[in-house]
């Protein structure tokens, strides 16, 4: 067990949690109170101490991004390969208090749950800033819950192409997709070597595809 740093004895812990990293140094990293905190598991002591501008709500680890989500809607962007400084710091674009962090599996991003049931989607370059946007869930007619916890399936994958068609069979029990070019951006952006055309099929679960029940009428969030 990893004693308590001399940094962190007598200020109470806040917020503890822990996340295996797969480096050769830095083997987990630990955050308490306003404390983060590198350490290699063989030593006693930890191998950095950063002060964090908040108390730690939130963490997501996709080597080597690494985000932390603070009180006063900080979110702090770690680069892993010098985990020592900050990379970036953004203001979280939801309203209310982060619950949870997701980081994009590859590593351009992340999303930003809250206490007040939306979620973030965050690009980290600036370019890419048209594509950030965020949208409303885990409501309940009048009811609005908290957003826990995010995460992506491993095996589900982004299309890299786009979906120009799509069908489902008589029965609904199978839907078909295309995925290749789609000409919108004009020949010139046709590459044949890396524009391979796919067919796709899923078979829908019902919760996929039934309707959802209509929320009764209230005061907009």
């Amino acid at each position: 067990m990893c004693p308590l740093s001399s940094d962190v004895e007598g200020t109470g812990i806040l917020d503890l949690c822990f996340v295996y990293v797969d480096l050769s140094s830095i083997e987990s990293i630990s955050f308490m109170a306003i404390l983060l905190q590198y350490w290699d598991l063989r030593q006693q002591n930890p191998t950095w101490v950063q002060q964090l501008p908040e108390r730690c709500y939130a963490l997501t680890v996709r080597h080597p991004l690494m985000v932390v989500g603070t009180a006063d809607r900080n979110l702090i962007v770690f680069n892993l390969q010098n985990p020592q400084a900050e990379f970036k710091r953004v203001v979280s674009p939801l309203k209310y208090q982060t619950r949870c962090l997701a980081a994009f599996p590859d590593q351009q991003g992340f999303l930003v749950g809250s206490i007040e049931g939306r979620v973030g989607v965050h690009h980290l370059d600036d370019s890419q800033s048209s594509k950030n946007f965020t949208f409303k869930c885990h409501r309940d007619g009048n009811d609005i819950y908290s957003v826990n916890s995010l995460n992506f399936h491993p095996a589900m994958q982004r299309c890299n192409q786009p979906i120009p068609c799509s069908t489902f069979n008589n029965d609904g029990s199978i839907f078909a997709y295309a995925v290749c070019y789609d000409w919108s951006k004009g020949a010139e952006n046709h590459n044949p070597s890396t524009a391979k055309t796919y067919i796709y099929l899923h078979l829908p679960q019902d919760a996929e595809v039934k309707a959802k029940p209509r929320a009764a009428t209230g005061s907009r969030k």
